[in-house]
């Protein structure tokens, strides 16, 4: 289910992607490693979509190591910069159709669906976006 594996090239056009106003400067990856590789990946925008907010645009995790808590280190480590600059709350984007992604960030505090659009996945499938958002100050 859901979209073909990214490409190199897709994958450098959604890193590439940032909202009008926003530059790189307003950017942060986080990665996380074991034993040499690459185990899990965020990008995140601070300051978007409010000034006192952080947004995880992407969260990767190698599917090899899902539900081994790679997720909820890069999302943890996340919060603590948030939080140590002064951001409220933590944005993220889920796609309703994967129920494990979003159960992941409903176990992370994100709980409060904020927008939500339509989206079609590669081979028609139909699903939607939400925006989901996590209260600093609750978590």
């Amino acid at each position: 289910m859901g979209d073909d594996p990214p490409t190199p090239q897709s994958f450098q056009a959604d890193l590439d992607d940032l909202p009008e106003g926003y530059s790189r400067s307003d950017e942060c990856l986080y990665r996380a490693y074991g034993e040499g590789l690459l185990l899990g990946y965020a990008e995140v925008l601070r300051g978007y979509d409010r000034p006192d907010q952080w947004t995880i645009g992407m969260l990767l995790v190698d599917p090899a190591v899902r539900s081994s808590g790679i997720g909820h280190a890069i999302v943890e480590a996340v919060a603590s910069d948030a939080c140590a600059a002064g951001a409220q709350s933590l944005m993220a984007g889920a796609i309703t159709a994967r129920e494990r992604s979003m159960a992941f960030w409903h176990r992370e505090g994100f709980v409060g669906e904020v927008q939500r659009r339509p989206v079609v996945f590669v081979g028609g499938q139909e699903s939607a976006v939400v925006r989901l958002e996590c209260d600093l100050q609750q978590a």
